[in-house]
């Protein structure tokens, strides 16, 4: 019984009863076999038997446009000199849209988003403490001093990020929404809105009565949504209904501006959408032109938490699904992209600044909370006009605790942003003090092949005067992540072509793990990378080709002197060896002398007819030149 012990490099075509066919020895010694079929070798000076290796590589020509690593010759190399298309990457392969060489499997800590340089982001500090169950309101302003305002519970402060103020806003219940015109706080409670200056006292503007309640400041107005009712507010409090909505269930849960309208989101049970309100800009002043029209609908079961438009031309949307982004066209209707980033439990917090949304991570972030980043500078797909942009994402600031991330803004007018996390508190990021450390990992390098592969040095480029470390471990299939090296400040050690200790054997893919830590020294300067690279060689098991004189006579005599064949003979064994090479299956090999079997392909084969030998009086016949391929080995049981 045979029994294949070495893996097939590549798929056979089924067929297997040639390939199953064998020859057992009995009464003429022939010398080998080949898919059952007996043959004598005719061996001497003129008629050499070989066995070589078969090569592993092919010539190729490189048509694409920008030479790359496939030009190149001897090793199997993948690098990446640049991060900047984020995170979600499963395989490090080149594609058409050239993705691999700009993005990555996940990061935490770490900041991608400087061409050909990862490094470390700033870190946050907990600044308002928050035990209670309730929605904690962050919203940024700047009276020469950059601030936010903190509303929890019925408390309202505003915080510097070095002293908090006490304000007395007017109501003493559960503020439900917070919004600012830029100088003065407006905090909606389930009485009244009330509104202030900076952190002066606040007096009532106007009614509520409901806790269902959102206010936003939008195109130079106050929106206020109550229930299913949305109300536009002057600046004496008068409240004009705007838009009411069929299902008295219906809640507004946000409210944001556009070039020339004003949107809405809201749900009910399963069903939600966003609405916009259009302004008529006949008069001096725009006024709002209509009720509220349906802008987008989200799909059945998803609903809009929290939203935000930037630059005229985007809208983030936060879900009960995760994050979208959507593009606002010349009529001011909305089209979404997929869904970019999920989260199960939802994204309730939505802030835009630069060329990014900052958006809510709820236990996101290696399980912890925080805030994710998406780059609208960046689209790494674009679906068309029905199915939107996606565009490049990662994780971002921390908190380093869990919880509901319910809101986000600018720090005043810097490029620091604050968040807020239910029951924990609010979370400023640090001007200048980096996390302690972080980490990224690509995608699976498998060199666009699932066929085995041996690793063996890895590159990764950092500043020549590094600060803080770099280490870097490397994950395989199975699961496992082993260090490969640590270099740290001071240190004269590079990481050029450092010999991998793992995985032990060959391996489909493996994944790298680049480590940032920061200075012991400096806490504003930490680790940073420039880019890296694998090598690696083909894994696959070696085939070798053997080349075989074999006879092919009417009559042929074997090494013992035995005569074997008749008139015709030698024709019928070459035509049927030609139907066994033009069917193309795998067959057994086996060397009779020696006892050693093989799995093979017929790669090509050659008939030489010429003088008879001495020995032979057939009248037909000559040398067949088989070359042999081998695909596997067998041993006899």
């Amino acid at each position: 019984m045979a029994g294949i012990v070495a893996r097939s490099p590549f798929p056979l075509s089924g067929r297997t009863s040639s390939a199953s066919s064998t020859y057992a020895l009995e009464g003429v010694q022939y010398d080998v076999a080949i898919g059952g079929m007996p043959w004598l070798l005719k061996i001497d000076d003129q008629h050499v038997m070989t066995r070589a290796g078969a090569p592993v590589r092919k010539d190729q020509i490189d048509q694409q446009q920008i030479p790359g690593e496939q030009s190149l010759a001897s090793w199997w190399l993948r690098s990446q000199a640049t991060f900047i298309g984020g995170a979600g990457l499963l395989y490090q392969d080149p594609a058409a849209d050239n993705q691999y060489a700009i993005r990555y499997a996940d990061s935490v800590g770490v900041n991608p988003w400087v061409n050909g340089k990862l490094t470390l982001l700033r870190s946050t500090s907990q600044r308002i403490s928050d035990g209670t169950a309730s929605k904690h309101h962050v919203v940024g302003w700047n009276d020469g001093t950059d601030r936010y305002w903190s509303a929890v519970g019925n408390v309202l402060q505003s915080d510097t990020g070095s002293a908090t103020t006490a304000i007395t806003w007017g109501g003493a219940n559960t503020i439900r929404s917070l919004t600012s015109d830029g100088t003065r706080y407006y905090a909606a409670d389930n009485v009244n809105v009330y509104r202030g200056t900076g952190s002066g006292v606040g007096a009532a503007l106007c009614a509520t009565g409901t806790t269902n309640v959102v206010c936003r400041w939008a195109k130079g107005r106050l929106m206020l949504g109550q229930d299913n009712l949305m109300y536009e507010v002057d600046n004496a409090g008068a409240k004009t209904l705007r838009f009411t909505h069929l299902n008295p269930s219906f809640v507004w849960t946000d409210i944001a501006e556009g070039t020339n309208a004003i949107y809405a989101s809201g749900y009910a049970g399963s069903e939600g959408g966003i609405y916009k309100f259009v302004l008529d800009s006949s008069g001096n002043v725009p006024t709002l032109a209509s009720g509220g029209v349906l802008a987008a609908q989200l799909p059945r079961g998803e609903v809009v938490y929290a939203m935000t438009t930037y630059l005229g031309a985007f809208v983030g949307i936060g879900t009960s699904r995760g994050f979208r982004v959507g593009e606002i066209d010349d009529q001011g209707d909305l089209r979404y992209g997929p869904l970019l980033i999920e989260n199960s439990n939802g994204v309730k917090a939505v802030a835009a600044y630069d060329r990014f949304f900052f958006v809510g991570a709820t236990n996101g972030i290696d399980s912890d909370s925080g805030l994710y980043r998406v780059d609208l500078g960046q689209p790494i797909q674009d679906n068309g006009v029905s199915a939107g942009t996606r565009f490049a994402y990662a994780t971002d600031l921390q908190a380093h605790v869990t919880g509901e991330v319910c809101s986000v803004s600018n720090f005043g007018n810097s490029d620091r942003m604050v968040f807020a996390v239910v029951g924990q508190g609010s979370y400023l990021e640090s001007a200048s003090t980096l996390e302690s450390t972080g980490y990224l990992r690509t995608g699976r390098v498998r060199y666009n092949t699932m066929e085995p592969k041996i690793y063996k040095f890895v590159t990764v480029k950092t500043p020549t005067s590094l600060f803080g470390s770099v280490a870097v471990a490397v994950g395989d299939p199975g699961g496992a992540e082993t260090s490969i090296i640590t270099v740290s400040e001071g240190s004269s050690l590079s990481i050029n072509d450092v010999v991998l200790a793992a995985p032990s054997t060959a391996a489909e893919w493996v994944t790298l793990k680049l480590t940032l830590g920061r200075s012991t020294t400096d806490t504003t300067k930490g680790g940073e990378v420039h880019g890296w690279q694998l090598k690696a060689m083909p894994g696959a098991v070696r085939q070798r080709i053997f080349t075989l004189p074999l006879l092919c006579f009417d009559r042929e005599k074997d090494r013992a002197g035995q005569t074997v064949g008749y008139e015709g003979r030698a024709l019928t064994r070459l035509e049927d060896f030609e139907q066994m090479f033009a069917a193309g299956d795998a067959v057994s090999f086996q060397d009779l002398r020696s006892g050693m079997s093989y799995l093979v392909v017929i790669d090509d084969y050659r008939f030489e007819q010429g003088a008879h030998p001495a020995n032979n009086s057939s009248r037909w016949g000559g040398i067949l030149w088989a070359q042999l391929r081998t695909i596997a080995d067998v041993i006899t049981a």
